[in-house]
């Protein structure tokens, strides 16, 4: 007769199920694309509108807030007049790269 599964085993058992099932999903493609049409709702915008940076490796736009703004730009950013102005990190990669920033209402 087999004993009972420990509370250990379970748990590494219930994590490599749940990890299984996250490399799955990641590697399928969205049909439907669902991801894309949910994804962005989180976050309200203020009452001046929302700070929209746009990478120029990921080609992503992500909304900041203000608060956010000195953990990106730490240690060092550097602006110059051109069109992807600020090296700064990217809030959707997380790369140190060139961005741009604009408003969006």
């Amino acid at each position: 007769m087999s004993k009972p599964p420990t509370d250990t085993e379970w748990d590494n058992a219930y994590i490599d199920e749940q990890l299984a099932e996250h490399l799955r999903q990641t590697r399928e493609p969205d049909p439907m694309g669902k991801l894309a049409l949910f994804s962005g709702a989180a976050q309200r915008p203020g009452p001046f509108g929302t700070l929209a940076i746009e990478c120029s490796s990921c080609k992503r736009e992500s909304p900041i807030r203000f608060r956010e703004i000195p953990r990106l730009v730490m240690p060092i950013s550097l602006t110059l007049p051109r069109r992807y102005h600020t090296f700064m990190k990217c809030p959707g990669c997380g790369r140190r790269t060139w961005v741009r920033a604009r408003w969006r209402m």
